[in-house]
């Protein structure tokens, strides 16, 4: 009887780790791409008319920016562009009183995106995704035709 009870436990905890390591081996991390670079980037509030978005002046918010790294995800179309803002305040201020409403995000004069906020940010951090063209523009070193090929 002792050793029916013992088994049990063993191919539980079996189990357990098989399903860890299947799990593990599909999930890719990203990867690191290292940049050293100052950005202006720029928070404004927007306003939709038949689905066309506009930014509102003046702009909520201000400042230079610095990007030490951008992250490529295997499965996404675009590269990941975190982002570090040093007045947390007005950047928590400006997240609280747009929940739900889209805002604008502008790096350098241009509206990278326009994301509809969904929970007020404490910390100053957020991100954008920049696609082919804009990553081209704002980072002509960082070719994603490479980081696709390394990792399909």
């Amino acid at each position: 009887m002792k050793a029916r009870n013992s088994v049990f436990p063993i191919l539980l905890a079996s189990l357990v780790s098989l399903i860890a390591i299947a799990c593990n081996a599909k999930a890719e991390g990203p990867t690191q791409i290292s940049v050293d670079q100052d950005f202006k980037v720029a928070i404004y509030s927007t306003s939709e008319n038949g689905g066309v978005v506009d930014t509102i002046s003046p702009c909520l918010l201000e400042e230079t920016v610095h990007i030490s790294e951008l992250l490529y995800y295997p499965d996404d179309e675009g590269v990941t562009m975190p982002l570090s803002i040093s007045d947390t305040a007005k950047y928590a201020e400006i997240t609280e009183s747009n929940l739900d409403k889209r805002i604008a995000i502008a790096i350098n004069g241009q509206v990278v995106s326009t994301p509809v906020v969904k929970m007020r940010l404490y910390n100053g951090a957020g991100s954008v995704v920049l696609d082919d063209t804009q990553l081209a523009k704002l980072f002509p070193n960082v070719k994603i035709e490479d980081l696709r090929s390394t990792n399909q």
